[in-house]
């Protein structure tokens, strides 16, 4: 799901900022596209969804719907503050949000091992999870690209390690 939700919100993201007219509906048919094999996943809709599909579609054709008509009520400026609202205070630390780049550079120093604190309070944690995927360690500047832009380009397996450990939390302590 990590690698399907950063591609869905760059995504997002690049189709609310362009001046199609029909751009809420693209995403819509994005979203709701059974066909397309998940970056990072290499799965669908269809495979992931599976028992849900009509609750999928009829939830996302209501957010779509409401994020339209919004979109007639306010000014451009109002209707992209309305849209990213449901998530302004909640989770700031998720990919595409303010505080992502932060958590990217606090792993990165992790994963160097610069931040005793850190593997003082969750190494118990962090060996349990087992050590880094060597395709994330071979390259920490590579990691840490595609951690900012792209990380779906991962692969499902580096990205299921990383939603599962705190590597990813708050900043790195070290001075």
């Amino acid at each position: 799901m990590f690698a399907r939700n950063t591609w869905l919100t760059r995504r997002a993201f690049d189709i609310l900022g362009s001046d199609d007219q029909f751009r809420l509906y693209e995403l819509e048919d994005l979203v709701l596209d059974r066909d397309l094999v998940w970056p990072g996943c290499e799965g669908t809709l269809t495979d992931f969804g599976w028992g849900f599909l009509g609750d999928i579609k009829k939830h996302a054709k209501q957010r779509i719907d409401m994020l339209a008509h919004f979109e007639q009520s306010l000014s451009p400026d109002d209707f992209l503050v309305f849209a990213s609202a449901p998530w302004f205070g909640a989770r700031d630390d998720h990919y595409g949000m303010p505080m992502w780049p932060a958590c990217v550079e606090a792993a990165v120093c992790r994963l160097r091992g610069e931040d005793e604190e850190f593997w003082r309070v969750e190494g118990d944690w962090m060996t349990r999870m087992g050590p880094a995927p060597a395709a994330v360690t071979a390259d920490l500047e590579a990691t840490r690209d595609l951690l900012l832009e792209s990380p779906w380009e991962l692969g499902a397996e580096n990205l299921d390690w990383f939603a599962w450990n705190p590597i990813l939390r708050s900043r790195c302590t070290q001075a």
